[in-house]
Parts: C-alpha cells; sequence; structure tokens
C-alpha cells in the first residue's frame, strides 16, 4: 500500500515541475550524446528575487492543497483492508462486464478490454499482467491491487 508521505512527495515533485516549467524553464540538446542543457528565465536575469519568493510560496500552497485533496480523497473512498478475505476480491479470470466495474477507474470501455485480453491470451497468471490491459497503467494498477485475484 502506498504510504501518504510517497503520495505526498509525489504531489509536491509534480506541482514544482509545473511551476518550473510555467515560470519559463528552456531545455534544449548541446549537440553531444546524452547532453542536455536547462536553462531558467532567472538563470538568464528575467527573474527577481521577489518573483521567486511568490513562486515559491505559491509551490508550498499549492502542494498543502493537493494533500488536503489527496487525504479528503481516501477518507472519502478508503482502500480495502489488507487482509481481505479471498472472498472479497474480484477474480480477474472469471469476473464479468458488470462485476470488473465495480473496481476503481474500470468503466465498461476497459472491462471488455480485459475480458478480450483474457480471451486472447489466456488466463491471468498473476494480477500485474492486467497492466497489459491498454488502459490500465501502473496508477490504475495500484488503485484495484489489492480488490483483485487470479484462480
Amino acid at each position: 500500500m502506498i504510504e501518504q508521505k510517497t503520495i505526498a512527495r509525489a504531489l509536491i515533485a509534480l506541482v514544482c515541475l509545473a511551476v518550473v516549467f510555467g515560470a519559463g524553464l528552456f531545455a534544449g540538446r548541446t549537440g553531444g550524446p546524452g547532453d542536455f542543457t536547462v536553462t531558467t528565465q532567472y538563470a538568464m536575469g528575467a527573474m527577481d528575487e521577489a518573483e521567486l519568493a511568490d513562486i515559491a510560496y505559491r509551490v508550498e500552497a499549492r502542494a498543502a492543497q493537493e494533500q488536503e485533496a489527496a487525504a479528503a480523497q481516501r477518507e472519502a473512498n478508503p482502500l480495502p483492508e489488507a487482509a481481505a478475505t479471498d472472498e472479497d476480491l474480484i477474480n480477474i479470470n472469471t469476473a464479468d462486464v458488470m462485476t470488473l466495474q465495480l473496481l476503481p477507474g474500470i468503466g465498461p470501455a476497459i472491462a471488455d478490454r480485459i475480458i478480450t485480453h483474457r480471451e486472447t491470451h489466456g488466463a491471468f497468471r498473476i494480477i500485474e499482467e492486467i497492466t497489459d490491459v491498454s488502459g490500465i497503467g501502473e496508477a490504475r494498477f495500484v488503485e484495484i491491487r489489492d480488490m483483485i485475484t487470479v484462480e
């Protein structure tokens, strides 16, 4: 299960990247293989200390908002207990479209893709193989991994 600190750090990193790009990050290749140059407007003298302080304040405020939103989301949709019984889990090898849609983020289209994938490639051997289905990336898998099983 993902720790709250890990989620908060990831959100802060994303917000920082968005602010940096919004503040004018310029990137380009220098010509050599693997060489890469990053220059900001500040490095070129376009931003002063007050603008940088304002950006830092906005990044911190946005990170706090994101943490609050993530906490509210977790309270509204708590993850299942790690000790869930096999009876509580959805078997992705036998579940129908309606049952698969009980999983968070799985709608009719992705449920159809799961069924098509198992009909085409055979039963899932481990739950991680569900990420081979288009529309189920690592983030969605993390949301559903404690809710699914293969038998």
